[in-house]
């Protein structure tokens, strides 16, 4: 019975070890492939999404001569609620923007989400859907929310993961409108 439990013990540490170090090496993975992306963004890339009637939408469709800010979004996601609360708060900030809005959730919560913000209403914004990993593959990142703001010229300006401030956010914007 000892050598038994001592065996099914053996088995549970080297388990727990072997789960701990394939986690810490995906980490240190993905942690290397986002600053890759980082590095390597200089302008907005290449991109195909679909619009909300499921036509393509690519970075051709862009408007010339107009700073860009594409925000990375999902219905679950609280922060991607409270974005949209300073982005609809602070619209006049936006208007001379063009924003693209992307995600991969159904219609439906597309529709909750644009409707609880107002944010048709209030912004000149384009929405976006993708199915697989277009948005991860373009931009180099997984983060809801995230934000990457680019000048007219498509420079890279700022990229952010994750919630960030209002002031934050309008010091990059305005930036990237003076360039």
């Amino acid at each position: 019975m000892n050598r038994k439990l001592s065996a099914v013990f053996i088995i549970v540490i080297l388990s727990i070890t072997s789960v701990i170090i394939i986690k810490k090496r995906n980490d240190q993975e993905e942690k290397r492939l986002k600053q890759e992306a980082k590095t390597e963004l200089t302008s907005l890339p290449k991109f195909n999404f679909q619009d909300i009637l499921g036509k393509s939408f690519t970075h051709a469709n862009l408007a010339k001569d107009k700073p860009i800010v594409v925000v990375h979004f999902g219905n679950f996601c609280p922060y991607c609620h409270e974005e949209a609360k300073i982005m609809s708060h602070y619209s006049e900030e936006y208007k001379d923007f063009q924003l693209l809005y992307v995600t991969k959730d159904e219609m439906d919560n597309i529709n909750i989400f644009m409707n609880k913000h107002k944010l048709r209403d209030k912004l000149n914004l384009t929405i976006l859907r993708y199915e697989n990993n277009e948005f991860e593959e373009a931009f180099g990142s997984r983060s809801l929310p995230c934000v990457f703001i680019f000048d007219k010229h498509q420079k890279f300006v700022q990229h952010f993961d994750g919630a960030v401030t209002a002031r934050t956010l309008i010091k990059y914007t305005r930036a990237a409108n003076l360039k």
